[in-house]
């Protein structure tokens, strides 16, 4: 005789499981919505894609499939067309960080992961002033000095010794952060093979698969702690670091900070004031905002830095029209021994200025969906769709930037000179996002990237040990080359 179990389970399961195909094929509001099988139906599609590190690459897939529009979870739909920028990323207050953002938030909420938009209003006007182009130029021999130390690095290769370029500037990008934020030399390019970099993508890759599942948050955080997975639990340990050395170097520029002076990025948190209760803020709130300088400010520069030099590297065109212009422009670093100032910079160089942008462009570095709520209780028309409240509305920078509708069909190709035509601007790209939550640290990456790729390609005929290599990223949301970028070097005399 069967049992009860046996009898009766089937009789539930099965009316259940048809009733809830068919909410799905024809009550679900987003239902003519296309996009990959498994996406439409569990957000583990883009848990899966984040941990193979093909996150971006796998919706630009999605997008040649299905078109311009699609959903790449149950209740999010994603957007490849320019028109949707401003309804979703400058909207305001009606377009909300949603909750995956919460996985971002290692101590305290920062200005990145934060969903309060009152709080983030205050937060970036407190913080404001330090990112200002006004006052990152007065710290532009900081800059030097970490750009001298990576050309002493660079010319003790010039015997013909192969050295991993990625990683030189990976080192230089950290130093400069830690020096701008915290006013401290850590000095990593002194010996880079012995000095390992902080483990920033890990960071990254468990913030992006946790919130992937924002609706399990912060329940999924506290479990994860005590699950005996050990790729699991060294992506933890590798984000409780990143904390430690944040507090570590808040602790000590409280101590030596003095009134008044401005002397590094954290000196205006220093003294900014609750606006409700005047008290100053908490060591945890600054040191929230210190870790994201240690995350954003230094993986996603030196990233860009490694992908912009692998691109001239392996064009040959390219690289010959920036050598000249660079030749004409920009003297060479031991004709006066000072490097040139950034000041300028960017006007003297259109073609250069077209290589960093079609870098951007092509192989962008902040990948994540950068996922927003739609709050109006009628909803938002956008691309023909009608999208209700409570929906999930996505860009990802990657199927953006390689929109065959706009760029054409060349448009994997790294083709500079698609930006010197003034028709195209560059607000068709979000390396640094849009709108009012978009990245505060945009003028120091611009600084650095500029600064540190002109003055080495001035001044340094770099030869990749592998001409033929192809490109293959490691997509963790914030995006960069696999592998070193190996190189030979030798000193440019005109």
């Amino acid at each position: 005789m069967a049992s009860y179990s046996t009898t009766v389970l089937p009789l539930i399961l099965i009316p259940c499981t048809l009733v809830w195909l068919l909410i799905w094929i024809f009550v679900h509001p987003l239902r003519k919505i296309p996009g990959p099988f498994w996406a439409r139906r569990t957000p583990l599609w883009q848990v899966y894609h984040v941990y193979r590190r093909d996150l971006a690459a796998a919706v630009q897939k999605a997008h040649e499939k299905y078109g311009t529009v699609i959903r790449i979870g149950p209740n999010h739909v994603n957007f490849q067309t320019r028109d949707a920028i401003d309804p979703i990323y400058k909207a305001g207050r009606s377009m909300p960080k949603t909750k995956f953002y919460d996985a971002f938030t290692a101590m305290h909420p920062n200005l990145f992961s934060t969903r309060d938009e009152e709080y983030h209003k205050i937060r970036r006007r407190q913080m404001s002033h330090s990112f200002s182009m006004a006052t990152l130029l007065k710290f532009e021999d900081r800059f030097g000095k970490h750009l001298h130390r990576l050309f002493s690095n660079i010319e003790q290769q010039m015997e013909g010794q192969v050295f991993d370029l990625k990683q030189s500037v990976a080192c230089y990008a950290y130093d400069v952060i830690s020096d701008l934020a915290f006013e401290k030399d850590l000095n990593t390019q002194s010996n880079p093979a012995a000095n390992e970099l902080p483990p920033i993508p890990d960071h990254i890759v468990i913030g992006t698969m946790y919130g992937m599942l924002s609706s399990l948050l912060p329940y999924s955080m506290r479990v994860g702690n005590k699950l005996p997975i050990p790729s699991l639990q060294k992506l933890i340990q590798s984000r409780q670091l990143l904390s430690q050395k944040a507090s570590e170097y808040v602790n000590n520029a409280i101590e030596n900070h003095k009134a008044g002076e401005k002397e590094t990025l954290l000196d205006s948190l220093l003294e900014a004031k609750d606006p409700t209760t005047g008290a100053p803020l908490t060591p945890t709130e600054v040191s929230s905002e210190a870790f994201a300088f240690l995350v954003a400010g230094a993986h996603t520069t030196s990233a860009t830095l490694g992908l912009l030099f692998y691109h001239l590297l392996h064009n040959r065109y390219a690289a010959e029209k920036l050598t000249e212009e660079l030749s004409s422009n920009v003297p060479l670093y031991n004709e006066g021994g000072k490097e040139v100032s950034y000041s300028g910079l960017e006007s003297k160089l259109p073609y250069t200025m077209a290589c960093i942008k079609e870098s951007f462009r092509i192989t962008p570095v902040f990948t994540m969906p950068l996922p927003r709520l739609v709050a109006n209780p009628s909803g938002v028309d956008i691309h023909g769709f009608h999208i209700p409240q409570g929906t999930t509305v996505s860009m990802v920078s990657q199927a953006l930037h390689h929109d065959p509708g706009f760029w054409g069909g060349d448009h994997d190709k790294y083709i500079p000179e698609r930006w010197l035509d003034d028709a195209i601007s560059f607000n068709e790209v979000m390396p640094f996002g849009l709108g009012h939550r978009a990245c505060i640290g945009r003028n120091i990456a611009s600084i650095n990237i500029l600064k540190v790729f002109c003055a080495v390609w001035r001044n340094f005929e770099i030869t990749p040990v592998n001409k033929y290599e192809t490109l293959e990223m490691d997509s963790l949301g914030v995006d960069e080359k696999k592998g070193p970028l190996l190189c030979t070097v030798r000193k440019r005399q005109s």
